[in-house]
């Protein structure tokens, strides 16, 4: 088989974009995850990929499974090559007449096919790439069938997907490992409720992919939204889609930092958003489904996929999904979107690149110094326990009971902040230990150094069960100079 650049073919790649092969010279292995020879093949060769590239040639795995397969088996194989995944119906692999996996064929410069290895046969791969490969038994191993051999039937039974359309949809990787609803026209047209699919809100990073109306849509009927929901979903995507929210920057790190929605206003009766009794956990569909709306754009439509662009080393809850609301009737103080400039009536929407929350218990404090105190020491393991200042947001959820606590000793949000502030605070010395800040390396050993740069640093929300002492905070996403975003909710009278 010849393919040139008129005709080679182009398939998604788990480094992000669609990488299109149309020229040699080029190994190119086709594989699968079923097949154990596969597998073996990969992980025989992944010593020489280095060796390979460095000659010149481009090696290429081409995968019939999603992408988060072929990156995951890359990975446990130690293949460096280049990876990608190809679709059902598999048509590059039935345009090189593929009967069985693996399959190594190798092309020249100018795209002309001279040679191939069927299964795994040691001497004949030294062969065709001019290199020694391990000959270490076994010395050669058959295959498995290619899928694109497989007739329609079975290829959806592939797996157990049989007619199941939820496993077609982990078929098609539009999942974040949870079961989604399949985004029908039917539906998405319902969720759009009569305003212009093709309206663009703007790129998302780091693949810097269209946004339209349908594709937020399409998220969050995969996330099981009601159409009732989704004005709140559009504002939360227009708050990440700002570029000083850096969300290209947090869907790409090795941070853990997940997105965090708090919304305010009327819309939190109107759609049933919880800000009570276990607000930051399950039970309410509004809330678990917005915040995994979100995700499922940056995931999905962004390209920020755990295991590919996103390269967290742990995660946390909020690459799932967390929305919560503010419970403003509780409050003694003014509600968040007021704080940040909104009438008290509009429906607003705010988003944080955030780490777990960490919940902080405070039972027996009997001022507002001593549970200023509480609240901020226990910040101050956030990021690092010795990172002074953080430079960057806090989020805190405060109780209502904390928060009625600190009303009732005459404080108002500002006075906490302004206290929280100032009374979390070390000694230099104290803090020259594991990973420190620049400014604590330049400090006195007597000067103190704080746990925010500002008081503007901290942000305050109430929200939870009006019984109990269990506030919580939210670490910062450090280092991507990305700041708390809010929109106001569109087509909400």
């Amino acid at each position: 088989m010849t393919f040139t650049a008129a005709d080679g073919f182009s398939l998604p790649s788990v480094a992000g974009e669609s990488v299109r092969i149309a020229d040699g010279p080029a190994l190119l292995l086709f594989v699968s995850e079923e097949c154990p020879t596969c597998t073996l093949t990969l992980r025989r060769l992944a010593p020489l990929v280095g060796e390979l590239t460095g000659a010149g040639l481009c090696v290429v795995a081409v995968f019939e499974d999603p992408l988060e397969v072929a990156a995951r088996v890359a990975r446990r194989t130690g293949f460096g090559g280049v990876v990608l995944s190809e679709p059902a119906p598999y048509e590059v692999s039935g345009a090189f007449s593929l009967e069985s996996l693996p399959t190594a064929v190798l092309v020249d410069r100018g795209g002309r096919e001279t040679g191939r290895v069927v299964g795994w046969d040691a001497a004949a791969l030294s062969s065709l790439v001019s290199m020694p490969v391990t000959h270490e038994p076994p010395l050669r191993k058959p295959g498995c069938a290619a899928k694109n051999t497989y007739d329609a039937e079975a290829l959806r039974a592939l797996d157990g997907a049989g007619f199941d359309e939820l496993e077609e949809m982990f078929e098609r990787g539009w999942t974040d490992g949870l079961p989604v609803v399949p985004p029908t026209t039917e539906r998405v047209r319902a969720t759009l409720g009569g305003h212009d699919p093709d309206e663009l809100l703007g790129e998302m990073a780091p693949a810097l992919a269209r946004v339209t109306l349908e594709r937020v849509a399409a998220c969050a009927v995969l996330a099981g939204c009601r159409p009732e929901y989704f004005p709140v979903v559009v504002a939360a995507v227009q708050a990440v889609l700002e570029p000083s929210f850096n969300v290209g920057g947090q869907a790409v790190t090795t941070q853990p930092c997940g997105q965090v929605v708090v919304v305010n206003g009327p819309v939190r009766d109107a759609i049933g958003l919880n800000g009570s009794v276990g607000a930051l956990g399950p039970g309410w569909r509004a809330n678990m489904t917005i915040g995994r709306a979100l995700r499922l754009v940056i995931s999905l439509t962004g390209g920020g996929f755990p295991g590919r662009l996103d390269r967290s080393t742990l995660g946390n809850p909020g690459k799932i999904g967390l929305c919560f609301a503010e419970d403003e009737e509780v409050s003694p103080w003014e509600p968040l979107h007021v704080s940040r400039g909104f009438p008290a009536d509009r429906s607003v929407v705010t988003v944080f690149g955030a780490d777990a929350p960490l919940s902080i218990s405070d039972h027996r404090s009997t001022g507002p110094l001593a549970l200023a105190r509480v609240l901020g020491e226990a910040a101050g393991a956030t990021w690092s326990p010795s990172w002074w200042p953080l430079g960057g947001t806090s989020l805190f959820a405060v109780c209502p009971e904390h928060a009625r606590s600190f009303a009732q000793w005459g404080w108002d949000k500002a006075r906490v902040r302004s206290e929280l502030f100032a009374s979390v605070r070390r000694p230099a010395s104290a803090l020259r230990w594991g990973e420190t800040t620049s400014l604590v390396g330049a400090a006195d050993d007597d000067q103190l150094v704080g746990k925010w740069s500002s008081p503007e640093d901290i942000v305050l929300v109430v929200a939870g069960g009006e019984a109990g002492r269990f506030s919580a905070v939210f670490g910062p996403c450090l280092g991507m100079d990305a700041i708390a975003i809010s929109k106001e909710v569109p087509w909400i009278t």
